[in-house]
């Protein structure tokens, strides 16, 4: 429902011609993220007017960088984010945190096992922030 077609392709920049700098990356894989996976439109669509979803590279302390989804309506009013548990499979495990506020820490709620219904549980919790 909220997945785009199986046919996506990563996000990756695109090095080529020889150089030396794509030799130097020729090790490495451009790794599919949440981002991919998912239809922000769709999503957004079914939020209220005064909400959005968007990806956000997040890093929490000793972790690597991930790619999240942010559901948030302004700085300062909650926010939620689905954030895969292992990065590499953008799919499953995802954790749904919220932030009541600006200056507040962000919280793990519940982990969710699959992405499909972690945007299920976020999108009813908008709607429920939103009453």
């Amino acid at each position: 429902m909220y997945e785009r077609d199986s046919d996506t392709r990563p996000n990756a920049a695109q090095v080529g011609n020889g150089s030396s700098t794509s030799k130097r990356l020729a090790g490495i894989e451009a790794v599919e993220t949440i981002a991919d996976r998912v239809d922000i439109d769709r999503i957004d669509a079914e939020l209220p007017e005064e909400w959005d979803v968007r990806s956000d590279l997040v890093q929490s302390g000793p972790e690597p960088l991930a790619e999240t989804l942010l559901f948030r309506r302004s700085l300062a009013d909650p926010q939620l984010t689905l954030r895969p548990a292992d990065p590499s499979e953008p799919e499953k495990r995802i954790e749904f945190c919220e932030r009541s506020g600006p200056k507040v820490t962000e919280e793990r709620t519940m982990t969710v096992d699959r992405l499909t219904e972690a945007i299920r549980v976020a999108v009813n919790r908008v709607h429920q922030l939103d009453g």
